[in-house]
């Protein structure tokens, strides 16, 4: 027994002692009852001191374990679902967005038809595990039932890797996701045009972001859905640079490049550009035709900016594309500039894009004014124009309504239509 243990039974023990002593030399002058009083408490102590040392000798209780608290999850639903385990290394989440636009048409030369249709009707799963992020996202919007990101990525300090199905990274109105867009349509200059259904490509790409910007760079083939592996190979990079952030101030600056080389079952491709307005007349600028002859080497400069609800944005792009059918040097521009009402125009430095605006609150107004163009300068020379007018209603932080009013031009046939488009946005 540990000398801690024992040590207050001892004294117990010596206080015994002490009291029997004088007491066996006393108890024959003591009176009898007094006598038989001590004798009671000695018995009393005694007893008292066994019973200690008889706990002290005794083994100790177990104590039962303390049972672990079962982690709780923290689950998001609204809108959309997303779960994630309560130490934050991995989680779960569904998500989507349905775009649903209404046009009418006012043509010139070129009989259009109005209409409606489901613009996007996406929906999307992705989550982290283990250090990895992965997403999957699938179009169900009719005809255009396709997969858009299908990946993998991991974070390296401020790079990350993203290995799949994803955009390259070229130009940032193509790299703005089409929830975050100013007009219901993008530039020529994107995959409505020079990129025409190239917009996601099968690669790896890695992303690095530093103090006042961001590079990346990519390679991916030329794949399509369902064809064979020998379809070509390209390359992009992309650099922005963001000199002022001060508050609602930002510039941003950017450049980028990309190759494409077609393989032996490389698809033709064709620019063709809507200049009417969507599903309207369309101009064909150049065509190129199946196989290996397919080149395409497209440069562009970016420049943005905010001040308080101002903001503004252009780019301008080269594209020099070879084919059987002919040599060709497209050049594309636009301009765009708007107005949020009570808002500023997000920006995300890391990727060097714009977001949806700060301030939603219960509701939010944006009017924008948009020029594009597109001309084909050595293979035939043509040349289609567009005037967008529009103004946006953001509801709340899931809902916008937008209104289009597009004015075109084909410089080569001078037709002149336009069109008035509604689209009802929802994101969850």
């Amino acid at each position: 027994m540990p000398l801690t243990r024992r040590a207050p039974h001892s004294l117990l023990s010596l206080a015994v002692v002490a009291v029997l002593a004088p007491m066996s030399a006393q108890s024959a002058a003591l009176p009898a009852e007094e006598v038989a009083a001590l004798r009671a408490e000695i018995a009393a102590l005694q007893a008292r001191l066994a019973a200690l040392e008889a706990q002290a000798a005794a083994p100790a209780p177990a104590v039962a374990p303390v049972a672990e608290a079962t982690p709780t999850p923290r689950v998001d639903a609204g809108p959309g679902l997303e779960i994630e385990s309560e130490d934050g290394d991995a989680s779960f989440g569904i998500g989507g967005r349905i775009h649903y636009d209404v046009y009418a048409h006012d043509a010139d030369q070129v009989e259009s038809t109005g209409g409606s249709e489901f613009r996007r009707a996406r929906v999307q799963v992705e989550g982290e595990a283990a250090g990895w992020g992965w997403r999957v996202q699938a179009e169900l919007s009719g005809r255009n039932t396709d997969l858009r990101d299908v990946y993998l990525e991991r974070g390296f300090g401020d790079s990350t890797l993203t290995i799949g199905q994803f955009k390259p990274f070229r130009s940032m109105d193509e790299l703005t996701s089409s929830n975050d867009l100013s007009a219901m349509e993008r530039g020529f200059g994107s995959a409505s045009g020079l990129f025409a259904d190239r917009q996601w490509q099968q690669g790896v790409g890695l992303l690095t972001g530093f103090e006042a910007g961001s590079f990346g760079v990519s390679a991916f083939s030329l794949r399509e859905d369902n064809t064979a592996r020998n379809e070509g190979w390209g390359a992009a990079a992309r650099g922005t640079w963001a000199p002022i952030r001060e508050g609602d101030r930002l510039v941003h600056l950017g450049a980028w490049y990309s190759i494409e080389n077609g393989g032996e079952n490389t698809p033709g491709t064709a620019v063709e550009v809507a200049y009417g307005g969507r599903r309207g007349p369309e101009a064909l600028l150049f065509e190129s035709v199946d196989g290996r002859d397919f080149d395409q080497r497209t440069g562009g400069v970016e420049f943005a900016g905010t001040r308080g609800g101002f903001h503004w944005q252009g780019e301008w792009s080269r594209a020099t594309v070879a084919g059987l059918a002919g040599d060709g040097r497209l050049e594309a521009a636009y301009l765009q500039a708007g107005y949020l009402f009570g808002g500023v125009r997000e920006y995300d430095l890391g990727e060097g894009v714009f977001g949806s605006p700060t301030g939603i609150g219960e509701g939010l107004w944006e009017v924008v004014a948009r020029i594009d163009r597109i001309r084909l300068r050595d293979a035939g020379d043509r040349e289609a124009r567009r005037v967008v007018l529009g103004t946006n209603w953001y509801v709340n932080d899931d809902l916008r309504f937008m209104l289009n009013w597009t004015r075109g031009k084909d410089l080569a046939t001078g037709d002149e239509p336009s069109q008035l488009a509604l689209r009802a946005q929802y994101v969850f």
